[in-house]
Protein backbone atom coordinates (compact mmCIF):
# COMPACT_ATOMS: atom_id res chain seq x y z
CA UNK A 1 0.00 0.00 0.00
CA UNK A 2 0.92 3.63 -0.36
CA UNK A 3 1.85 5.30 2.92
CA UNK A 4 -1.28 7.39 3.38
CA UNK A 5 0.64 10.43 4.64
CA UNK A 6 -0.76 12.78 1.97
CA UNK A 7 -3.90 10.92 0.79
CA UNK A 8 -5.90 7.81 1.57
CA UNK A 9 -3.76 4.64 1.16
CA UNK A 10 -4.16 2.70 -2.09
CA UNK A 11 -3.26 -0.88 -2.98
CA UNK A 12 -0.48 -0.95 -5.57
CA UNK A 13 -0.56 -3.98 -7.86
CA UNK A 14 2.75 -5.28 -9.27
CA UNK A 15 3.35 -8.20 -11.58
CA UNK A 16 5.56 -11.07 -10.51
CA UNK A 17 7.81 -10.07 -13.42
CA UNK A 18 8.29 -6.54 -12.08
CA UNK A 19 9.10 -7.85 -8.59
CA UNK A 20 11.65 -10.40 -9.84
CA UNK A 21 13.30 -8.13 -12.41
CA UNK A 22 13.71 -5.30 -9.92
CA UNK A 23 15.10 -7.69 -7.31
CA UNK A 24 17.83 -8.79 -9.73
CA UNK A 25 18.60 -5.19 -10.68
CA UNK A 26 18.91 -4.20 -7.01
CA UNK A 27 21.13 -7.18 -6.18
CA UNK A 28 23.54 -6.19 -8.96
CA UNK A 29 23.48 -2.43 -8.44
CA UNK A 30 23.88 -2.63 -4.66
CA UNK A 31 26.69 -5.21 -4.94
CA UNK A 32 24.84 -7.82 -2.90
CA UNK A 33 26.10 -10.60 -5.16
CA UNK A 34 29.63 -10.38 -3.72
CA UNK A 35 30.85 -13.68 -2.24
CA UNK A 36 31.02 -12.30 1.30
CA UNK A 37 27.86 -10.14 1.23
CA UNK A 38 25.48 -10.50 4.21
CA UNK A 39 22.31 -8.41 4.39
CA UNK A 40 20.41 -7.49 7.54
CA UNK A 41 16.64 -7.60 6.96
CA UNK A 42 15.08 -5.49 9.72
CA UNK A 43 12.49 -3.61 7.70
CA UNK A 44 8.85 -4.78 7.81
CA UNK A 45 7.85 -6.89 4.82
CA UNK A 46 4.46 -5.16 4.59
CA UNK A 47 6.06 -2.04 3.05
CA UNK A 48 7.90 -1.75 -0.25
CA UNK A 49 11.13 -0.76 1.54
CA UNK A 50 11.41 -4.06 3.39
CA UNK A 51 9.78 -6.17 0.69
CA UNK A 52 12.19 -4.95 -1.99
CA UNK A 53 15.25 -5.50 0.20
CA UNK A 54 14.17 -9.04 1.12
CA UNK A 55 13.36 -10.16 -2.44
CA UNK A 56 16.58 -8.60 -3.76
CA UNK A 57 18.56 -10.46 -1.09
CA UNK A 58 16.97 -13.72 -2.21
CA UNK A 59 17.86 -12.83 -5.81
CA UNK A 60 21.47 -12.21 -4.78
CA UNK A 61 21.75 -15.68 -3.13
CA UNK A 62 23.46 -13.97 -0.18
CA UNK A 63 22.63 -14.69 3.47
CA UNK A 64 19.71 -12.68 4.87
CA UNK A 65 19.66 -12.10 8.63
CA UNK A 66 16.00 -11.52 9.46
CA UNK A 67 14.60 -9.68 12.48
CA UNK A 68 10.97 -10.32 13.40
CA UNK A 69 10.97 -7.20 15.59
CA UNK A 70 13.47 -4.36 15.34
CA UNK A 71 15.54 -3.08 18.22
CA UNK A 72 18.79 -1.15 17.95
CA UNK A 73 20.66 -3.34 20.40
CA UNK A 74 19.59 -6.61 18.77
CA UNK A 75 20.37 -5.28 15.29
CA UNK A 76 23.83 -4.28 16.46
CA UNK A 77 24.37 -7.74 17.96
CA UNK A 78 23.32 -9.46 14.75
CA UNK A 79 25.51 -7.19 12.62
CA UNK A 80 28.52 -8.15 14.71
CA UNK A 81 27.71 -11.83 15.01
CA UNK A 82 27.07 -12.34 11.29
CA UNK A 83 29.53 -9.79 9.83
CA UNK A 84 26.72 -7.90 8.09
CA UNK A 85 27.98 -5.96 5.08
CA UNK A 86 24.79 -4.17 3.95
CA UNK A 87 21.60 -2.85 5.47
CA UNK A 88 19.01 -0.30 4.35
CA UNK A 89 16.75 1.42 6.86
CA UNK A 90 15.33 4.64 8.20
CA UNK A 91 17.26 7.41 9.93
CA UNK A 92 15.66 6.30 13.20
CA UNK A 93 16.88 2.70 12.79
CA UNK A 94 20.47 3.72 12.16
CA UNK A 95 20.36 6.16 15.09
CA UNK A 96 19.12 3.44 17.47
CA UNK A 97 21.81 1.02 16.24
CA UNK A 98 24.57 3.57 16.77
CA UNK A 99 23.24 4.54 20.20
CA UNK A 100 23.42 0.92 21.35
CA UNK A 101 27.15 0.34 20.74
CA UNK A 102 30.45 1.83 21.80
CA UNK A 103 33.68 2.22 19.91
CA UNK A 104 34.90 4.27 16.96
CA UNK A 105 34.24 1.54 14.39
CA UNK A 106 31.75 -0.96 15.85
CA UNK A 107 30.93 -2.72 12.55
CA UNK A 108 34.16 -3.31 10.59
CA UNK A 109 32.48 -5.64 8.06
CA UNK A 110 29.83 -3.08 7.10
CA UNK A 111 30.37 -1.70 3.57
CA UNK A 112 27.33 0.44 2.93
CA UNK A 113 23.72 1.20 3.63
CA UNK A 114 20.99 3.34 2.21
CA UNK A 115 18.77 5.39 4.47
CA UNK A 116 15.45 7.20 4.24
CA UNK A 117 15.13 10.45 6.18
CA UNK A 118 11.65 9.99 7.64
CA UNK A 119 12.10 11.84 10.92
CA UNK A 120 14.15 15.04 11.23
CA UNK A 121 14.30 14.59 15.00
CA UNK A 122 17.27 12.26 14.44
CA UNK A 123 19.34 14.95 12.71
CA UNK A 124 22.06 14.32 10.15
CA UNK A 125 22.32 10.56 10.48
CA UNK A 126 24.83 10.29 7.64
CA UNK A 127 27.31 12.48 9.52
CA UNK A 128 26.75 10.55 12.75
CA UNK A 129 27.34 7.24 10.99
CA UNK A 130 30.40 8.59 9.19
CA UNK A 131 32.16 9.27 12.48
CA UNK A 132 31.60 5.62 13.47
CA UNK A 133 32.94 4.13 10.24
CA UNK A 134 29.57 3.44 8.60
CA UNK A 135 29.09 4.62 5.01
CA UNK A 136 25.50 5.68 4.26
CA UNK A 137 23.81 7.27 1.29
CA UNK A 138 20.41 8.59 0.25
CA UNK A 139 17.83 6.48 -1.58
CA UNK A 140 14.58 7.00 -3.43
CA UNK A 141 11.62 4.75 -4.00
CA UNK A 142 7.86 4.58 -3.78
CA UNK A 143 5.23 1.87 -3.76
CA UNK A 144 4.40 2.51 -7.41
CA UNK A 145 8.03 2.05 -8.55
CA UNK A 146 9.21 -0.14 -5.63
CA UNK A 147 11.86 0.85 -3.11
CA UNK A 148 15.57 1.13 -3.96
CA UNK A 149 14.70 2.57 -7.38
CA UNK A 150 17.64 4.97 -7.03
CA UNK A 151 20.72 5.32 -4.84
CA UNK A 152 23.50 7.86 -4.42
CA UNK A 153 27.09 6.83 -5.11
CA UNK A 154 28.95 5.64 -2.00
CA UNK A 155 32.14 7.23 -3.34
CA UNK A 156 30.56 10.69 -3.67
CA UNK A 157 31.17 13.51 -1.16
CA UNK A 158 28.93 13.52 1.91
CA UNK A 159 26.85 16.49 0.76
CA UNK A 160 25.85 14.51 -2.35
CA UNK A 161 25.32 11.21 -0.55
CA UNK A 162 23.02 13.00 1.87
CA UNK A 163 20.49 13.72 -0.89
CA UNK A 164 17.54 11.48 -1.63
CA UNK A 165 17.63 10.19 -5.20
CA UNK A 166 20.76 9.30 -7.14
CA UNK A 167 21.57 6.96 -10.01
CA UNK A 168 18.89 4.63 -11.34
CA UNK A 169 19.12 1.02 -10.19
CA UNK A 170 17.87 -0.44 -13.47
CA UNK A 171 19.63 0.26 -16.78
CA UNK A 172 16.17 0.33 -18.37
CA UNK A 173 14.67 2.89 -15.98
CA UNK A 174 14.21 6.55 -16.91
CA UNK A 175 13.38 9.75 -15.05
CA UNK A 176 12.33 13.17 -16.26
CA UNK A 177 10.98 16.31 -14.62
CA UNK A 178 7.95 18.30 -15.78
CA UNK A 179 6.81 21.83 -14.98
CA UNK A 180 3.47 21.23 -13.21
CA UNK A 181 1.95 24.42 -14.64
CA UNK A 182 3.13 24.51 -18.26
CA UNK A 183 3.60 20.75 -18.79
CA UNK A 184 7.06 21.40 -20.25
CA UNK A 185 9.82 18.81 -19.70
CA UNK A 186 12.51 20.66 -17.80
CA UNK A 187 16.28 20.66 -18.39
CA UNK A 188 18.75 19.34 -15.82
CA UNK A 189 18.83 21.36 -12.62
CA UNK A 190 15.32 22.87 -12.88
CA UNK A 191 12.85 21.68 -10.26
CA UNK A 192 9.46 20.24 -11.11
CA UNK A 193 7.45 17.04 -10.71
CA UNK A 194 9.47 13.85 -11.09
CA UNK A 195 8.11 11.31 -13.57
CA UNK A 196 9.55 7.78 -13.49
CA UNK A 197 9.41 4.64 -15.60
CA UNK A 198 11.14 1.26 -15.75
CA UNK A 199 10.73 -2.48 -15.25
CA UNK A 200 9.92 -2.00 -11.54
CA UNK A 201 6.78 -0.04 -12.37
CA UNK A 202 3.34 -0.98 -11.04
CA UNK A 203 0.57 -2.35 -13.21
CA UNK A 204 -2.18 -0.32 -11.55
CA UNK A 205 -3.87 0.75 -8.35
CA UNK A 206 -5.93 -2.30 -7.47
CA UNK A 207 -9.62 -1.81 -8.33
CA UNK A 208 -9.11 1.93 -8.88
CA UNK A 209 -9.05 2.74 -12.57
CA UNK A 210 -9.59 6.47 -11.97
CA UNK A 211 -6.55 6.79 -9.71
CA UNK A 212 -4.46 4.67 -12.10
CA UNK A 213 -5.30 6.89 -15.07
CA UNK A 214 -4.49 10.02 -13.05
CA UNK A 215 -1.11 8.60 -11.99
CA UNK A 216 0.13 7.72 -15.49
CA UNK A 217 1.20 9.96 -18.36
CA UNK A 218 0.09 9.26 -21.93
CA UNK A 219 3.43 7.55 -22.65
CA UNK A 220 3.40 5.43 -19.49
CA UNK A 221 5.50 7.31 -16.94
CA UNK A 222 4.33 7.42 -13.31
CA UNK A 223 3.59 10.87 -11.95
CA UNK A 224 5.38 10.53 -8.63
CA UNK A 225 4.01 13.59 -6.88
CA UNK A 226 7.60 14.41 -5.87
CA UNK A 227 9.49 17.64 -6.44
CA UNK A 228 13.04 17.30 -7.76
CA UNK A 229 15.42 17.84 -10.63
CA UNK A 230 17.43 15.65 -12.98
CA UNK A 231 21.21 15.65 -13.31
CA UNK A 232 23.50 14.88 -16.22
CA UNK A 233 24.27 11.18 -16.37
CA UNK A 234 20.69 10.03 -15.76
CA UNK A 235 20.35 10.57 -12.02
CA UNK A 236 18.05 12.87 -10.10
CA UNK A 237 17.61 14.62 -6.75
CA UNK A 238 14.43 14.46 -4.67
CA UNK A 239 13.60 17.69 -2.84
CA UNK A 240 10.13 17.28 -1.33
CA UNK A 241 6.63 16.02 -1.93
CA UNK A 242 4.84 18.25 -4.46
CA UNK A 243 2.14 18.79 -1.86
CA UNK A 244 4.83 20.08 0.49
CA UNK A 245 6.57 22.31 -2.08
CA UNK A 246 5.66 25.97 -1.95
CA UNK A 247 4.78 28.23 -4.89
CA UNK A 248 5.99 31.51 -3.40
CA UNK A 249 6.43 34.71 -5.37
CA UNK A 250 6.00 32.76 -8.60
CA UNK A 251 8.79 30.30 -7.72
CA UNK A 252 8.72 26.67 -6.58
CA UNK A 253 10.44 26.72 -3.18
CA UNK A 254 11.61 23.67 -1.25
CA UNK A 255 10.43 24.12 2.35
CA UNK A 256 13.73 22.64 3.53
CA UNK A 257 15.43 25.87 2.40
CA UNK A 258 13.32 27.93 4.82
CA UNK A 259 13.63 25.30 7.54
CA UNK A 260 17.43 25.36 7.31
CA UNK A 261 17.48 29.14 7.68
CA UNK A 262 15.26 29.13 10.77
CA UNK A 263 17.22 26.23 12.29
CA UNK A 264 20.37 28.35 12.07
CA UNK A 265 18.94 30.59 14.80
CA UNK A 266 20.56 29.88 18.16
CA UNK A 267 17.25 29.15 19.92
CA UNK A 268 15.89 26.64 17.43
CA UNK A 269 16.21 22.85 17.52
CA UNK A 270 13.95 21.69 14.66
CA UNK A 271 11.57 23.26 12.14
CA UNK A 272 8.84 22.11 9.78
CA UNK A 273 7.49 24.50 7.14
CA UNK A 274 4.23 24.09 5.22
CA UNK A 275 2.39 26.22 2.68
CA UNK A 276 -1.14 27.53 3.17
CA UNK A 277 -3.54 29.55 1.03
CA UNK A 278 -4.17 33.12 2.18
CA UNK A 279 -5.90 36.17 0.70
CA UNK A 280 -2.46 37.23 -0.55
CA UNK A 281 -1.64 33.88 -2.15
CA UNK A 282 0.32 30.90 -0.82
CA UNK A 283 2.43 31.72 2.21
CA UNK A 284 4.90 29.73 4.30
CA UNK A 285 4.09 28.84 7.89
CA UNK A 286 6.70 27.49 10.32
CA UNK A 287 6.41 25.14 13.29
CA UNK A 288 9.33 25.38 15.68
CA UNK A 289 10.76 23.16 18.40
CA UNK A 290 13.11 25.24 20.53
CA UNK A 291 16.28 24.00 22.18
CA UNK A 292 16.06 23.06 25.86
CA UNK A 293 16.06 26.18 28.02
CA UNK A 294 15.34 28.53 25.12
CA UNK A 295 12.25 30.75 24.82
CA UNK A 296 10.16 30.84 21.65
CA UNK A 297 9.90 34.37 20.23
CA UNK A 298 7.87 34.54 17.00
CA UNK A 299 8.69 38.20 16.35
CA UNK A 300 12.41 37.61 16.78
CA UNK A 301 12.38 34.63 14.45
CA UNK A 302 10.37 36.49 11.82
CA UNK A 303 12.87 39.36 11.94
CA UNK A 304 15.70 36.86 11.66
CA UNK A 305 14.08 35.40 8.55
CA UNK A 306 13.48 38.83 7.01
CA UNK A 307 17.13 39.70 7.43
CA UNK A 308 18.39 36.51 5.79
CA UNK A 309 16.00 35.53 2.99
CA UNK A 310 13.80 36.98 0.28
CA UNK A 311 10.64 38.66 1.56
CA UNK A 312 8.31 36.21 -0.15
CA UNK A 313 9.92 33.32 1.73
CA UNK A 314 9.44 34.81 5.21
CA UNK A 315 6.79 32.77 7.08
CA UNK A 316 3.41 34.41 7.55
CA UNK A 317 3.34 32.87 11.00
CA UNK A 318 5.33 30.73 13.42
CA UNK A 319 4.09 28.38 16.13
CA UNK A 320 5.97 26.61 18.92
CA UNK A 321 5.44 22.85 19.37
CA UNK A 322 6.84 20.27 21.75
CA UNK A 323 6.78 17.67 18.97
CA UNK A 324 5.56 17.38 15.40
CA UNK A 325 2.41 15.35 14.64
CA UNK A 326 3.44 12.02 13.17
CA UNK A 327 2.02 8.76 11.87
CA UNK A 328 3.40 5.23 12.14
CA UNK A 329 4.15 3.62 8.77
CA UNK A 330 5.67 0.31 7.73
CA UNK A 331 9.07 1.98 7.59
CA UNK A 332 8.96 4.15 10.68
CA UNK A 333 7.48 7.40 11.94
CA UNK A 334 6.63 10.05 9.35
CA UNK A 335 5.64 13.66 10.04
CA UNK A 336 2.08 14.54 9.02
CA UNK A 337 2.42 17.66 6.89
CA UNK A 338 -1.34 17.62 6.26
CA UNK A 339 -1.98 17.95 10.00
CA UNK A 340 0.49 20.82 10.21
CA UNK A 341 -1.28 22.61 7.37
CA UNK A 342 -4.60 22.28 9.19
CA UNK A 343 -3.02 23.74 12.33
CA UNK A 344 -1.51 26.63 10.35
CA UNK A 345 -4.82 27.52 8.70
CA UNK A 346 -6.59 27.50 12.06
CA UNK A 347 -3.87 29.64 13.66
CA UNK A 348 -3.93 32.32 10.95
CA UNK A 349 -7.71 32.43 11.05
CA UNK A 350 -7.68 33.34 14.74
CA UNK A 351 -4.41 35.22 15.01
CA UNK A 352 -3.14 36.64 11.66
CA UNK A 353 0.18 37.67 13.18
CA UNK A 354 0.90 34.48 15.17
Amino acid sequence: TTSGTTAAPKFVLHSQRSIVRHARDVADYFDWTADDAVILQALPLCGTFGHTQAIATLASASPMISMPVFSGAEAARLMTAHSVTHFNGSDEMFALILDSVDGERPFPAFRGGGYAAFNPAFGDILARAETRGMALCGLWGMSEMQALYARQDFTAPAEIRNRAGGGLTSPDAAVRVRDPETGRILPHGEAGEIEASGPSQMKEYFNDAVATTAALTDDGYVRTGDLGYTEEGGGFVFLARMGDALRLGGFLVNPAEIEAQIESHASVEKVQVVGIDTADGVKAYAFVITKPGEVFDAAELRSFCAANMAKFKVPAGLMALDQFPAIESANGVKIQKSKLREMAVAALATEPNS
